[in-house]
This record gives structure tokens, C-alpha cells and sequence, in this order.
């Protein structure tokens, strides 16, 4: 039974760093479970300090279901993460468009390696370890809905770095569209021996505007508790808003896209996120991001990233592909390195 509660203790540990730095006063403060849904782990958004509440790509699905439904091709996104001493996350999302709207799977998982157990004479008894597990499946569906648009790009969102998608061309009132989502979730964390499970919902909406602006609202993370030994925690649920915005120079030689979003966490205080990415021929992007929150350490995290859809054939069955990285720095806990990529058809 020690050494089960050695893995505890170090389990919290992991999940503390999730959010390194003091706790906020609040009803809740520190008894959330399953707060390594908290560290960010795709490459893209991380660079941009979580901002993408509004942003439509492959990753909206860790944050705004609703985008799925403004995506009209199917994509691949995946990424690792080296966090701090010596964790590692995993990610991976699928995403299928079809006449209907968009589907889609994800699954991230945080590993924390081998730890070494103590008794309560603290000595030492051999190895233990924590697994974090999420598996999600989420459907988008926006309106107006158009199915000839299927495989091509929508002239009202923000313009994506992708060069082989061909843009809607056909002319048809574009005052507004409106998207909605949702996902369903299954969390599985094994602590030593003991493992606890829970179920959680996403919920999301987004509204498109004339000018390339977008807005998005969305509620993460809500559900039933999660028992760990005798205690039953609540998910760490937040609810989130956004606003996005890219700017083009002339012939979109470099395109500067500027995304902002307002989060609140059951367990912290409310805090802003701001990103912006810079592509540059619509094949390099720059990206930074600043966070408000009063965790330890830097708030700022960056990256950059190289598209490769140039190099595919127009016929191919892989359209576009491209690779990211992103860095967030902790101060004194040190940088955590993100490596992204993606696929889209």
C-alpha cells in the first residue's frame, strides 16, 4: 500500500506541474482530477500560448469542437512533447469531412517513466510509475452547409498556409456561417497499481464574420467524477472564448494572423492567452504567444514551422503536409520542446 501511495504522491507531482506555481483561492482550488488535460501538447497552438479557441486547423479538436465542422478536408495531426524531468506526451487526431460535417478521434497520453518507490522508512523498494490516458471522439457540422465545398477551402476563413486546396470560387451570399461541436471523452489514469477512469463532454460554437473574423466559445472537460483510492475529484472543466483575425500584405507575401482567448479554469483564475503566427510565402511560419496567467516561471512560448505541400503532386492523395515546432519555457523548471506534424487529403 506504500509504495501505491509513493506513486500518488508522485503522480501528483506530475499533474502539479502541469501549472507550475502557487494555487489560486478559489471554492475548488487543487482538487481537480486529470489535470494533465492542462499541459498543452499540440505543436501549433503551444507556440501560440493556447489562442486558438477561434481557429480553425486539425488541432481545434483539443479546443473548440465546433471548428470541426468548418473543415472541408480530412487531416492527420500529431505531436511529442519532452516535458519536465523526463515526461513525455503523446498526441494524435484524425479528422474525417464529409458531406455531413467532420468526425474526428484524438488521443493524448502522458508517461511519467520509471520513479523509485519508498517505504515508509523511506527506503528505497524498487520502481513504479503513472500513466495519463484521454480518448475523444468529436463531430462538427456548420450552417449554411454546403456540400459541393467538400475538398476546398472556404473564402471566409482565415487563410491556412495549405497552397494545394483549392478556394470556393462559385459566388454565394457570405454574411455570417455558424458552426457547432461537441466530443465525448474517456479519461484513464493508472497511479502504480491503481487505476480510475472517468467520462467528460466538450461542448462548442463559432460564428464567422465577414473579413476573416472569427469567434469561439467553448466549454471543456465537463462531466462525472473521478474516484482516485477513497476520493472523487472533478475533472479540471474550463470554459473558453476567442477571437481571431489575420491581415495579408500585398499578393499575401507574408500573412499575420492574431488570435486571442479568455479562459477559466474550475480551479484558477481567469487568465488571457494572445498568439500570433506569421507566414511568410505561405511556406514558413514564425509563432508567439503570451499568457497572463501568474504561474512560475516565463510566460512566453514560441515555434515556428515548415509547410511542404509545395513539393506535392496537385493529383496526390496526400494534398499538403507539414511540420511545427514549439517551445514553452518554465523559468527555473526549464523549456519544454514540442514536435509537431501534419497531414491533409
Amino acid at each position: 500500500m506504500t509504495r501505491r501511495l509513493t506513486a500518488i504522491f508522485f503522480s501528483c507531482a506530475l499533474l502539479a506541474a502541469a501549472r507550475p506555481g502557487p494555487l489560486r483561492a478559489g471554492a475548488d482550488a487543487g482538487t481537480t482530477a486529470a489535470n494533465f488535460l492542462k499541459i498543452p501538447v499540440a505543436a501549433i497552438p503551444s507556440a501560440m500560448s493556447d489562442a486558438y479557441t477561434a481557429m480553425v486547423g486539425p488541432d481545434s479538436i483539443l479546443y473548440n469542437p465546433a471548428a470541426l465542422g468548418l473543415l472541408s478536408y480530412s487531416s492527420f495531426s500529431g505531436a511529442h512533447n519532452q516535458y519536465l524531468e523526463g515526461i513525455t506526451q503523446e498526441y494524435a487526431a484524425l479528422l474525417y469531412s464529409f458531406r455531413y460535417g467532420t468526425v474526428g478521434a484524438a488521443f493524448t497520453s502522458v508517461a511519467s517513466g520509471k520513479i523509485d518507490a519508498y517505504d515508509a522508512d523511506d527506503m528505497p523498494i524498487g520502481k513504479t510509475s503513472t500513466s495519463h490516458r484521454m480518448m475523444m471522439i468529436s463531430y462538427g457540422r456548420s450552417w449554411p452547409h454546403f456540400n459541393e465545398d467538400a475538398g476546398r477551402l472556404d473564402p471566409m476563413l482565415i487563410t491556412p498556409s495549405w497552397t494545394k486546396v483549392e478556394p470556393v470560387t462559385s459566388f454565394r451570399p457570405r454574411s455570417y456561417r455558424f458552426s457547432a461541436g461537441v466530443s465525448v471523452k474517456k479519461i484513464t489514469e493508472k497511479l502504480d497499481e491503481e487505476t480510475s477512469s472517468a467520462q467528460a463532454f466538450d461542448a462548442g460554437l463559432m460564428l464567422l464574420l465577414p473579413g476573416h473574423f472569427h469567434m469561439g466559445l467553448a466549454a471543456l472537460n465537463f462531466g462525472g467524477g473521478q474516484k482516485i483510492v477513497k476520493d472523487t475529484f472533478q475533472p479540471p472543466s474550463s470554459v473558453r472564448f476567442g477571437v481571431a483575425k489575420d491581415f495579408h500584405t500585398m499578393n499575401d507575401v507574408m500573412i499575420f494572423t492574431l488570435a486571442s482567448d479568455a479562459v477559466k479554469y474550475r480551479d484558477t483564475a481567469y487568465y488571457n492567452t494572445t498568439g500570433v503566427e506569421v507566414d511568410v510565402m505561405r511556406m514558413f511560419q514564425f509563432r508567439l504567444g503570451y499568457k497572463t496567467s501568474k504561474d512560475a516561471g516565463s510566460r512566453l512560448s514560441g515555434g515556428f514551422g515548415l509547410n511542404f505541400d509545395r513539393l506535392a503532386e496537385k493529383d496526390s492523395l496526400v494534398h499538403g503536409m507539414r511540420a511545427d515546432y514549439a517551445f514553452v519555457d518554465y523559468g527555473d523548471l526549464g523549456a519544454t520542446h514540442r514536435l509537431g506534424i501534419q497531414l491533409i487529403w
